[in-house]
């Protein structure tokens, strides 16, 4: 062998796993500067936790645990007492400035009483293709009021407008529920959001004292990419479903 290509000319001897870098963008995504650390709707402030958050915070999860379950385990062993929610935000606060975060955590507050009423934010971002994912949870008393569908909406519109316009630049957004979840699967079906898969028993959720355990359970994931999403409206185009996606 030559050690040429005839199409690029000299390679050289490369590294085993060189071709690992074939599968990031070569424009990969970094944290915008500065952080869109708020984002309002009409009816919410979506932001990032303050200091002064934590008693609210405590108080809504200690307030709603059996609420939150089953599918937000977290909340059989978190937040016991107000210093954990407050370490909790001054980690989330930590993560907020570091260059290589992958996961930045919201809360989502009324806008006029500055109550607390759940919590957002993005999460296991993938830089090598500008993804990240939107998780949400609600008090039960805000429940049934269109809250998490216009928190993730407008969360989801700063998420995907470029960091130019000030958003956080990403190209594409995915949410997993999971198939039981009635309530978080309609805020995904609200928004016009693409369903692209089902897996089987893929998520365990095991349970402390008398919580009642799921054990393994399918999840779905929905997603949308940002041309695909009408910032005008905060919710996705009409007719990007697999139905007019697949060739003809």
């Amino acid at each position: 062998m030559s050690g040429k290509s005839e199409e690029n000319g000299p390679i050289g001897r490369m590294a085993p796993d060189a071709w690992l870098k074939l599968l990031s963008d070569p424009n990969r995504w970094s944290p915008p500067t500065p952080r869109p650390t708020r984002v309002e709707t009409e009816r919410l402030v979506v932001r990032m936790y303050e200091p002064g958050d934590a008693s609210s915070l405590f108080e809504a999860v200690d307030g709603d645990r059996a609420n939150l379950l089953p599918w937000m385990v977290w909340a059989q062993t978190d937040h016991r007492c107000e210093s954990d929610s407050a370490y909790f935000i001054e980690m989330t606060r930590r993560g907020w400035e570091k260059p290589d975060s992958t996961d930045f955590v919201m809360g989502i507050f009324d806008k006029q009483t500055g109550r607390l009423l759940g919590g957002t934010g993005l999460h296991r971002i993938r830089p090598g293709v500008r993804e990240a994912e939107v998780g949400y949870w609600v008090h039960s008393s805000a429940r049934g009021t269109g809250i998490c569908t216009e928190s993730t909406a407008a969360l989801i519109s700063v998420a995907l407008r470029s960091q130019d316009e000030g958003g956080w630049g990403f190209r594409r957004i995915v949410v997993f529920n999971a198939v039981a979840n009635m309530a978080s699967r309609r805020v995904c079906e609200k928004l016009g959001l693409r369903l692209e898969q089902r897996t089987k028993q893929d998520r365990f959720a095991g349970s402390i004292g008398d919580n009642e355990a799921l054990g393994y359970h399918d999840s779905l994931g929905y997603a949308v990419l940002a041309d695909e999403w009408d910032f005008d409206r905060d919710r996705a185009k009409e007719g990007i479903g697999w139905d007019r996606l697949l060739p003809s």
